[in-house]
């Protein structure tokens, strides 16, 4: 029987990355993986998810070591870009809210068989072993010291039998530990999505031909760059450029509004697109014919109820744990979950004892998936109204780059340690944002949506946008992390008392809404404010 380190059921994104980051880290262990998938796998139609924002993007680049084949074989990213139009005639009448030049930490757009066929082709040249078109047929769990076993089929029927220390499942959403061992977790938000891939580029820069629209991003087009949305009341759609020259389109929303029956075929979702964004439509029209692939998945976010064990097992990926599209959160919890995997097998590997540190990362983890959660639940009947919309994407940006990217960056995804001394202001920030989200929700139920003036919220004029974006890029030492860390709470307490008192004079909301938060309100937002007409 072959023995092996370890094994990792799966082959697509997580299960590839996570066997890159253990060879660099380790590069005698032995790594085993198990695929369905043939090899190569097509270009531009073969997984969403292609969108990275900046914890995802450093983890590929610098941390799985693939800068380089982002650079030369896929797309920046030039951020989020949202528009609400409203059924307009003209895009240049829709309120607009995006970058006018790249921020300082980069992003990318990566076809994802691009990518993964590099990762599969360099892994094989390495030594791994990889059993494509091989079929999971049983995991034998052991305790202690004893070596788990594996048995599955490969391409020709045979079946195999495996023995390896730490068995990670990086399976997807076929979720075989979770199944296996009745982990599965449900959470309170409740979102569908379809998703295709056309086999043209989709020119965004082209929707209009007004001239000061075209130089809201300079003298170069490339709002086709951007992972752009189109939103509505209960809804959005992305639009992602790949490098291979197709274009990738998603439909997310929430079924109390817009069932998924309405667009859970490729003729249905061009129809509610026709609906709901008939702009879009319009550019789709001659491209119909050219669809690459069409899926629609209920329910779209999922937890687990343990991703990590003292008895050398864990999950990773959306075999765990799987949000939401909307910010492309799905690479940065590949890259945290797989960070602590290689932390935990080094551990074992050196002899230590991994009883504590197993459950301590995972509460992180975990820890960090709740407290993302609450920036969706119950958020989408918001998206149809710009003015509170505009400002939820400048909280969320400001807290996401203060607290967990931040921490990432910084290395400290594995220590434990730091997260307890600094329990004080993370629990001041989860309040916080608690508070935003709520307030958020009120402020859009009591706010009567006139009719709005087209208008560009320039995201590079947000000062404190650019500001903590580029911080990320600064190493720091422990001293200075956590000064840096307290000075970020302070700022998110002085934006969420600027936000709530605009927010609550202007749509009347109620006053004690405006008094949760005290202190300074440093006008940081005035050209958002102004713009939006608040």
């Amino acid at each position: 029987m072959s023995s092996f380190d370890v094994t990792i059921l799966g082959g697509g994104l997580a299960g590839l990355t996570l066997a890159r980051q253990l060879r660099n880290q380790q590069p005698d262990l032995q790594i085993l993986i198990l695929e369905r998938r043939s090899h190569p796998v097509p270009e531009g139609a073969f997984k969403v998810g292609e969108s990275t924002i900046e914890v995802g993007a450093h983890y590929l680049a610098e941390e799985v070591g693939l800068k380089k084949h982002l650079v030369e074989e896929h797309l920046p990213k030039f951020g989020l870009r949202f528009f609400f139009d409203g059924g307009m005639e003209s895009f240049d009448e829709a309120i607009e809210v995006g970058l006018s030049d790249f921020f300082p930490t980069p992003g990318y757009q990566i076809d994802r068989g691009r990518l993964e066929n590099h990762l599969h082709t360099d892994l094989v040249a390495e030594g791994v072993r990889i059993e494509r078109e091989s079929f999971v047929r049983e995991i034998d769990l052991r305790e202690g010291d004893e070596l788990h076993e594996v048995e599955y089929e490969d391409q020709e029927k045979k079946r195999h039998r495996v023995q390896s220390r730490w068995v990670v499942d990086a399976s997807g959403r076929a979720g075989l530990l979770k199944r296996k061992l009745g982990l599965k977790e449900s959470v309170s938000h409740q979102i569908n999505a379809a998703w295709f891939r056309i086999g043209a580029e989709i020119c965004v820069d082209c929707w209009s031909d007004n001239p000061d629209w075209k130089s809201r991003t300079g003298k170069v087009q490339r709002r086709w760059l951007s992972t752009n949305h189109l939103l509505g009341r209960g809804y959005w759609i992305w639009i992602i450029p790949l490098a291979s020259g197709a274009t990738s389109f998603g439909i997310v929303a929430d079924p109390r509004v817009h069932p998924l029956n309405e667009f859970n075929q490729f003729e249905k979702a061009i129809d509610w697109i026709a609906r709901h964004e008939p702009l879009c439509a319009e550019a789709l029209a001659p491209h119909r014919e050219k669809v690459q692939d069409f899926k629609a998945i209920k329910q779209i976010a999922h937890s687990c109820k343990q991703v990590y064990s003292a008895d050398r097992w864990a999950i990773t990926g959306e075999a765990g744990v799987f949000l939401d599209p909307l910010y492309s959160p799905g690479i940065d919890y590949i890259a945290m979950a797989n960070t602590q995997i290689c932390a935990l097998i080094a551990e074992d590997q050196a002899g230590e004892s991994i009883g504590l540190s197993a459950p301590r990362y995972q509460g992180l983890y975990l820890q960090l998936f709740e407290d993302n959660l609450r920036t969706y639940e119950d958020q989408y009947p918001l998206f149809g109204n710009p003015r509170v919309m505009s400002l939820k994407y400048v909280w969320d940006y400001a807290l996401y780059w203060s607290f967990p990217a931040l921490l990432y960056f910084n290395g400290k995804l594995t220590d434990p340690r730091f997260f307890a001394s600094m329990a004080e202001p993370i629990e001041k920030i989860r309040e916080l944002n608690k508070g935003m989200q709520k307030f958020l929700r009120d402020w859009d139920a009591a706010d009567s949506v006139c009719e709005e003036s087209p208008t560009f919220v320039n995201q590079n004029e947000i000062t404190i946008l650019s500001q903590l974006n580029g911080e990320l890029r600064q190493p720091l030492d422990e001293a200075a992390l956590r000064e840096r860390f307290h000075r970020n709470t302070r700022i998110l307490e002085e934006l969420a008392s600027e936000i709530m008192g605009r927010g609550a004079f202007h749509s009347q909301v109620a006053e004690e809404l405006s008094g949760t938060v005290s202190g300074p309100r440093e006008e940081r937002l005035g050209r958002v404010f102004e713009a939006l007409g608040i």
